[in-house]
């Protein structure tokens, strides 16, 4: 029982905080709508509608076939292929009143020599989800095929050339394609903005795009994005990844004809860079879904320092009705360069797995003895016979844009031209380690290079009132043209195997090619071509019916390589749920280089989506 003198206490206390409660204080965050909360989230099934492809089956050394080309893992018709948890919550609170009231710190501000306005913070958190690899089909939710591939490889009698090799760890990819692909949450955005006189300011983690185009990138080159979780068939603003960056801009007094002129610059010290998509998920480019079996890839990207600073800056103005703007940047693509190495010596730029000693192999691979020993790592020819060093070349952007609206159509008119430098590149002796290794080389080494890119929109809201007499339709279409300058020829390997010429290409096997010997058949990849010159266009239609509750949408891509991207869809709206049907069909008769849309041209997929947004 509680004592009588701790009851008075107890009634004094609350007597008191009665009596002088007039005196509390508070400051109300949201009095004029200051914050605002938003939500967006969803869960999807995409189910595939095709056999996934295996390239050109390889002869192994037991008799059978297995190929690791192509999509890995296999996959059949009506499978799940994707089942993803989407999760955004974004906070935006302004703080004008705050500071005009001189509430705690903010008060401070008032006293500053300039004026300070629309001073606010933004927050947004990310949380993303894929549960084939929990519960999905075999073939994603279980190690099944990595197994059959290791098996193979274990199979005996294995070449002498091969008894060192540092053997695929399956535990270690299932855990790392687990690490990577199950589950992610982050705090995605954070910064803070105001304008301080006339200067405008943004710090933090962010996202920022200087492009005028939807689906494809050109001069949307500044943030690295993520294709991990199911390559371009996710939208542009669900893969940009934010990079901690200063951004600032200044109006420019009118010059001329040229008015509403403004500079804008930013810079981003970041060390983040375009994720590899790991083996064993849906969305691995051909040849690259299986465990390497050859080769280690060692992958680096730009370091958080000032000498691999991101930045640049742009020009904006109105001549007229039309706005233009000149960008100059520095910027890293998310295509990586990349280099072969055949023979492993203490001067190469990147760690050696199990390299103890200056001689070329650490192992004698006259001595069967010491071969075939996955769990000594000192044993393994420095893990494998060829090591891949991928990195991130910094990139020069140069470019113009412009906007202009046609009100007699309801139209706008958009383009951008602009000049690549540097960007990473490949042809086929460079990378070919099965040519540049018979001219005695250890690597290929790296090649960059320049492209001339240019791209024009047009969108426009006609009536077509037999299909809907209510609402117009909303038609968007797009042309991009890419140049690259310098191209390696087209040129192709001889029937013997030996190269004829050069040519540029992907870095992305589209079938291994067998070539007699007198010691026997040996196989050789043949990358798939990229041509000098490449034109993709796309065609988006919407229009709504009962009062914007039904939607249907039509997009299409043509890659004049000869590709084709078709999907037709269907939302249902009650807010705050959406619901759509689509369904993606890819169509290719082989792999192409160009815009790339082929390289998926067996994820022909049934999409259903449940969206709730507030």
């Amino acid at each position: 029982m509680l004592s009588n003198q701790y009851v008075r206490r107890l009634l004094w206390s609350a007597v008191l905080a009665t009596t002088f409660a007039y005196q509390a204080w508070g400051v109300s965050l949201d009095a004029e709508g200051d914050l605002r909360f938003g939500a967006r989230a969803y869960i999807n099934g995409r189910i595939g509608t095709e056999h996934s492809h295996l390239s050109t089956a390889r002869p192994t050394v037991d008799g059978g076939e297995l190929s690791t080309l192509g999509t890995f893992p296999a996959s059949d018709p009506g499978h799940i292929r994707q089942n993803r948890y989407f999760l955004e919550l974004e906070l935006d609170h302004k703080l004008d009143r705050l500071v005009k009231s001189g509430v705690g710190p903010l008060g401070l501000i008032n006293s500053l020599p300039f004026r300070v306005r629309n001073l606010a913070y933004h927050a947004t958190f990310r949380g993303e989800a894929e549960s084939i690899y929990d519960w999905g089909p075999r073939e994603y939710s279980t190690a099944e095929q990595f197994k059959q591939q290791l098996q193979v490889k274990l199979s005996p009698p294995l070449p002498l050339q091969f008894r060192n090799l540092a053997f695929p760890d399956v535990a270690a990819a299932r855990q790392h394609l687990r690490d990577t692909s199950v589950h992610r949450e982050r705090l995605f955005q954070a910064y803070g903005e105001g304008n301080f006189g006339k200067l405008y300011v943004r710090f933090g983690r962010q996202v920022l795009s200087w492009g005028e185009t939807d689906a494809f990138q050109l001069m949307d080159h500044i943030n690295p994005l993520d294709s991990s979780f199911g390559g371009f068939l996710i939208p542009l603003d669900e893969r940009r990844i934010p990079l901690d960056m200063l951004r600032v801009s200044h109006p420019i007094p009118d010059i001329g004809p040229l008015n509403d002129m403004f500079i804008e610059g930013y810079a981003a010290i970041d060390n983040a860079n375009t994720p590899l998509i790991p083996a064993g998920s849906p969305w691995a480019l051909p040849s690259f879904g299986a465990m390497p079996d050859i080769a280690t890839t060692y992958h680096y990207g730009p370091a958080r320092n000032f000498h691999d600073i991101r930045g640049g800056g742009r020009l904006v103005f109105n001549v007229s009705d039309v706005t233009f703007s000149a960008a100059h940047f520095y910027t890293y693509f998310d295509t990586p360069g990349a280099q072969l190495y055949t023979r492993t010596n203490r001067s190469n730029p990147y760690p050696l797995r199990a390299f103890n000693d200056g001689r070329p192999c650490p192992v004698d691979l006259n001595d069967p003895s010491q071969g075939n020993k996955p769990s000594s790592p000192e044993n393994n020819v420095c893990g494998s016979l060829i090591h891949v060093l991928l990195d991130a070349p910094r990139v020069q952007v140069s470019g113009l844009t412009s906007t202009f609206a046609v009100p007699s159509l309801y139209a706008v008119v958009r383009s951008e031209f602009a000049y690549f430098k540097g960007e990473a590149a490949y042809s086929q002796e460079q990378f070919d380690p099965f040519i540049f290794g018979v001219k005695g080389k250890s690597t290929g080494g790296t090649r960059t290079r320049d492209s001339v890119n240019f791209v024009t929109g047009f969108d426009f809201n006609p009536f077509i009132r037999f299909l809907n007499p209510n609402q117009t339709f909303f038609i968007s279409t797009q042309f991009f043209y890419k140049h690259i300058q310098n191209a390696a020829g087209s040129r192709v390997l001889n029937a013997d195997g030996a190269p004829n010429g050069d040519r540029e290409i992907l870095p992305v096997v589209g079938e291994l090619l067998g070539f007699p010997t007198p010691s026997g058949t040996k196989v050789r990849p043949l990358y798939i071509s990229q041509p000098a010159d490449s034109m993709l266009h796309t065609l988006a239609i919407t229009t709504s019916y009962f009062s914007s509750r039904v939607n249907p949408l039509l997009v299409m891509f043509y890659d004049w390589g000869g590709a084709f991207v078709y999907q037709p869809g269907i939302t249902l709206s009650q807010d705050p749920f959406r619901f759509t049907v689509d369904y993606s069909i890819i169509d290719s008769h082989s792999y192409k280089g160009g815009s790339g849309v082929s390289l998926l041209k067996d994820r022909d997929n049934v999409q259903l989506r449940l969206e709730y947004v507030i």
